[in-house]
């Protein structure tokens, strides 16, 4: 299995280091593995016991060797030193440093709201958000109303691919007045490319929390957090109905890789040149949370 993406700072093609390579290409190009996530792997209750396990104390021995695999810089890390996580989990929710992550305070831009891969759709067409070429999601699935999808048909999106290497920590991309989160419970497929590529409508499948932002520039925002396989919880850590400003914190997602989405009303925004020509070209662009990735109109 091969993934590739564009680094924005370099501006070079970069191969994904995969974490549980194996098991994905099992569970998503074998007919048995296809069989298991059906019977089994896409339903909470095993994502929920793998995640608790992460919580135990004796899972701090797997820190070392994944941060030495998918090549983690731990020098931004709020805890630098493995041994003080007390488990898989309380590491793979870690916190930054202050100024690990320069925030876009330009009040004219959109900044990305995680540390992930980033495709760009400067038109929802007829409604549906692309997940790979040939295969679309309803946004009215995604929010779970036609009521809440109506503004965004017509508008703009984003996908942002967290993978498990990446800070798991997510934030708001615009100043403005997020509602009470909802969620949508549902399956826990996979958001690796491979399985995006295999089962339909995932990102309106799995379990996901939708959140409404009421931006002060840009009127209605949709945000919403998509759970993948293994991932223990969404949490989120805003209040309700409090004013926020692009940068600060909105949640976490426990163990697990995962997805989060953003989608604009028609005529708000521009994405940036360089994000919609590689998601034209079918590469995704790896992005660090704070920067900018769009323009209000």
């Amino acid at each position: 299995m091969t993934i590739e993406y564009i680094n924005r700072q370099t501006g070079e093609k970069e191969k994904e280091i995969i974490a549980s390579e194996k098991m994905l290409d099992w569970a998503y190009g074998k007919k048995s593995g296809g069989f298991f996530m059906e019977l089994l792997g896409k339903y909470k209750g095993l994502s929920w016991l793998y995640g608790a396990v992460q919580k135990a104390t004796f899972t701090k021995l797997k820190i070392k060797p994944f941060i030495d695999q998918l090549r983690i810089n731990m020098d931004e890390a709020l805890l630098e030193k493995p041994e003080e996580y007390s488990s898989f989990n309380d590491f793979f929710t870690r916190q930054l440093k202050p100024g690990s992550r320069m925030i876009d305070k330009n009040p004219t831009t959109v900044v990305s709201p995680a540390d992930g891969r980033i495709l760009v759709y400067p038109i929802i067409e007829n409604g549906q958000l692309i997940q790979v070429k040939g295969k679309t999601s309803s946004i009215s699935a995604i929010l779970g109303s036609d009521e809440l999808a109506d503004p965004f048909v017509g508008g703009s999106a984003a996908v942002i691919r967290l993978a498990p290497s990446d800070y798991h920590r997510f934030h708001f991309p615009v100043d403005g007045i997020p509602v009470k989160a909802s969620l949508i419970k549902g399956n826990y497929y996979s958001v690796n490319p491979c399985a995006l590529k295999k089962v339909e409508h995932v990102y309106s499948q799995n379990k996901r929390m939708v959140t409404m932002i009421h931006s002060f520039k840009l009127g209605k925002i949709g945000m919403v957090e998509v759970g993948a396989t293994m991932v223990g919880s969404i949490v989120q850590t805003y209040y309700p109905g409090a004013p926020v400003s692009k940068g600060t914190e909105k949640g976490y997602f426990q163990f697990g890789g995962s997805t989060v989405l953003l989608l604009f009303r028609p005529g708000t925004i521009r994405w940036h040149s360089d994000l919609i020509e590689n998601t034209e070209r079918g590469l995704e662009t790896l992005v660090k949370m704070g920067e900018s990735i769009a323009d209000v109109n």
